[in-house]
């Protein structure tokens, strides 16, 4: 990393010297590698005064970020009379495609199909595992009754992690031992885009950075706190793998903490893909210029933009689940059938077996009722290879598929 990128009055952190070890190729053989380069501490967070010399034509666009969140709720809060479903179930889907997304972004690419199906067709890809271990590490911290801490922080890294080819060489669960960097694999150490604090540093920091999650300087809009202590943690970066996918996910579990919303329903990822170099200059230029305004601006555009695409999906998404409801007729099917349509929208790829766990009564019943589905273009049958078959919903995958 080169230190001349920093500027000498930027209060936002300090420079160190630091080692890195790893094992590369030099001429043409393979052997440990040492090297020395600098090291960016990221210092205190910032406090009401210095915020405001940063943000001042960005009241008005925070407001609007708030009330965005609050439509939202609303959006979720108040499902239309006599669904039976519940909203969380429903909206599901929102949560997968979030997961996708946010691995997306650091180049772990898998669909729907293929994230849905490796719950019922084992698959040595990591990638749709790792989807599948957001989704579930969502849905742990949504599940929380404490606010966020460092306990919860490390059991979030180690379900990322769970199950993982490797994962043992990354701590799961656990903070770095060791020092890393950004950028290239076949960078040296010098030529790094960022390079994080050494290891010795990182309790202390993680410990600063709960605190002013749980104890911001007053005044401080939420929605600030939040993109600060998004900063402050990707600059840490605690982990040895897995932080910009856990770093996202915290922004949806603190707003959470801090009331703004009564679920996890604010997903970044899909801002954030669309505009990922925007986003990792912005990052990087609060550590080298100590330029919060411009990150906090686009934090802010991205609260207000994907709480819109949100409430948008969730209208989809009920709508969808009245279509299908809607392409059977006037045929009495009774409330196993309503559960077997609510189904999809828990678990997309599924096979008659699980649907019958699912409803009860009879194997035959759930047998009839998906190839009433299929029929009906509910439901395809997916692959055709397994001796036992495995259906989806196609349209639900539109849904999480969208970038």
């Amino acid at each position: 990393m080169n230190p001349d990128m920093f500027h000498p009055e930027s209060k936002t952190g300090r420079l160190v010297k630091a080692q890195f070890h790893k094992v590369g190729t030099r001429s043409g053989r393979l052997e440990e590698i040492h090297e020395e380069g600098w090291a960016f501490v990221p210092g205190p967070m910032p406090d009401m005064d210095e915020i405001l010399a940063h943000t001042g034509s960005l009241w008005s666009l925070q407001e609007q970020a708030t009330a965005m969140l609050g439509r939202l709720d609303g959006s979720f809060e108040n499902v239309p009379g006599g669904l039976s479903i519940n909203p969380w179930v429903l909206y599901r889907p929102l949560r997968l495609r979030e997961a996708r997304l946010s691995s997306k972004i650091e180049n772990t690419i898998a669909s729907a199909s293929e994230i849905e199906s490796a719950v019922v067709i084992p698959t040595e890809r990591d990638e749709p595992l790792e989807v599948q271990n957001y989704f579930q590490a969502i849905e742990m911290g949504a599940q929380s009754q404490s606010p966020l801490n460092e306990t919860m922080i490390r059991a979030l890294h180690k379900e990322l992690l769970s199950g993982i080819s490797d994962a043992k060489k990354y701590f799961p669960g656990q903070y770095r031992p060791l020092q890393v960097m950004i950028g290239d694999d076949d960078q040296s150490f010098s030529d790094a885009r960022f390079v994080p604090p050494p290891p010795g540093e990182v309790d202390v920091l993680m410990q600063q950075l709960v605190e002013y999650m749980r104890n911001p300087p007053a005044g401080m809009p939420v929605l600030f706190v939040a993109a600060i202590a998004h900063y402050q943690f990707e600059a840490i970066h605690p982990f040895a793998d897995g932080n910009g996918r856990l770093g996202r996910m915290l922004i949806t579990l603190s707003l959470c903490n801090d009331s703004l919303l009564s679920k996890p329903l604010i997903y970044p990822s899909g801002y954030i893909n669309q505009h990922k170099q925007r986003y990792y200059d912005l990052l990087l230029r609060v550590s080298t210029d100590g330029d919060w305004g411009a990150w906090l601006e686009f934090f802010l555009e991205v609260v207000i933009s994907e709480s819109q695409g949100t409430i948008n999906r969730i209208k989809r998404l009920f709508q969808l689940r009245q279509d299908y409801l809607g392409r059977v007729g006037n045929k009495s099917l009774g409330k196993r059938f309503t559960d077997s349509v609510d189904y999809l929208f828990e678990q997309s790829v599924f096979t008659v077996k699980m649907l019958h766990h699912q409803i009860g009564g009879t194997e035959q019943t759930a047998r009839n009722y998906v190839d009433l589905m299929v029929e009906c273009g509910i439901l395809e049958q997916f692959g055709r290879s397994a001796k036992t078959k495995v259906y989806m919903a196609p349209e639900i995958h539109m849904v999480v598929d969208e970038d």
